[in-house]
């Protein structure tokens, strides 16, 4: 089957492929036509065999230039994303310019919308830790009342009474034994 042009968009050939595969039948046969009259018109008006050649390279050449264009053209419009952020589906160049537009403002939403949500996490974070330390002063606060209750003189003297330790003071009379780098022994 020869190369066929490809005006035909794949959403056309899934909806009708018989229907497409005749027209391109029907246009291969049209350009058969063409080369075949021209062939004629030209065998008629005495063309060289030289002529007919470079003709033939010419059209060569043209066809090859056409298939690059054809190849081009396929590989830019089959990125759908390209396709998204260049406007190419649309038609007219004042809709490309709305477009523009359009996807200006929807970038700008989304990065609203992501700042929003970055900052209430930020936030939930922040009253997360807020809880922690308050649940750590208090802990601290609980700690300080329990080493207050255990150091008071009372509860010392109880927990001397208890291992049967009697706690005395010292006379002003008693001799206490100091040692020898004591700066206050005379």
């Amino acid at each position: 089957m020869t190369q066929h042009n490809d005006k035909y968009t794949p959403e056309e050939e899934s909806f009708d492929p018989e229907g497409i595969a005749e027209l391109r039948r029907q246009d291969e046969e049209e350009a058969l036509r063409r080369r075949i009259r021209r062939e004629i018109i030209k065998v008629n008006s005495g063309v060289s065999d030289e002529e007919l050649d470079q003709e033939r390279q010419r059209m060569a050449e043209e066809m090859e230039e056409q298939r690059a264009k054809e190849e081009r053209e396929r590989r830019r419009k089959s990125s759908i994303l390209v396709q998204l952020f260049t406007g190419g589906f649309l038609s007219s160049s004042s809709a490309a310019g709305y477009f523009y537009m359009f996807i200006a403002v929807a970038a700008m939403c989304f990065i609203c919308i992501f700042l929003t949500f970055m900052s209430l996490n930020a936030d939930r974070e922040y009253r997360q830790l807020q809880n922690q330390l308050m649940v750590l002063n208090e802990r601290a606060i609980m700690f300080e009342e329990q080493r207050y209750n255990i150091t008071t003189r009372e509860s010392i003297d109880r927990l001397l009474e208890q291992h049967d330790i009697r706690l005395k003071d010292l006379d002003e009379e008693s001799k206490v034994i100091r040692s020898h780098n004591d700066p206050t022994n005379n």
